[in-house]
Parts: structure tokens; C-alpha cells; sequence
């Protein structure tokens, strides 16, 4: 089996699992081999991170000056651990 990336009708990129001898002319042939549904996953984080970001305190711009790091440790921590729940449950 051989996965093949290419770009629907739309410019998203796609990859489908095809047989070694199928041609590579016609991905959308093959099976359909997708990351978790990040529309899903980034949805789920908003009022997540909102909390999060109410309990450090970050409400203005000095706000983050202040606290260098914990608006990007805020984001990488919510949206990671969502992400690899998701691919550890094989989320489609």
C-alpha cells in the first residue's frame, strides 16, 4: 500500500491509502487516511484556553508582556493535549 498527498477541488490537502499497483492518476480512488478533525479539536479548546487565560490574567496586551511565556504554554498545552487524546482514541 502507498499513500499519495494531493489537493481537492477546494486546495485542501488530502492523502489517500491506494493499492502498490493502483496509479497514482486518481487519489480520490483510494482510501481516505485523515489527522483528527481539527475544526473538532479547536472547538473544543476555545472556552478551555478562555479559562485558562481568565485564571492567569491575561486580559491586555501588558498582561502578556508581563507573563512572557504563558500565553503560548496556555495555547501548546490545551490544544496538544486535545490533539494527542484524539489521535490516541483514533478520532476520524
Amino acid at each position: 500500500m502507498k499513500r499519495v498527498n494531493w489537493l481537492d477541488e477546494k486546495g485542501v490537502l488530502r492523502c489517500s491509502l491506494l493499492r502498490d499497483t493502483d496509479s497514482e492518476t486518481n487519489p480520490r480512488l483510494g482510501i481516505p487516511i485523515e489527522p483528527p478533525p481539527i475544526d473538532t479539536i479547536l472547538e473544543d479548546a476555545k472556552s478551555e484556553i478562555r479559562t485558562a487565560l481568565i485564571e492567569a490574567g491575561l486580559f491586555t496586551w501588558d498582561d502578556v508582556q508581563r507573563q512572557q511565556n504563558s500565553l503560548e504554554l496556555i495555547v501548546k498545552r490545551t490544544v496538544h493535549r486535545k490533539l494527542v487524546m484524539a489521535y490516541r482514541q483514533g478520532v476520524k
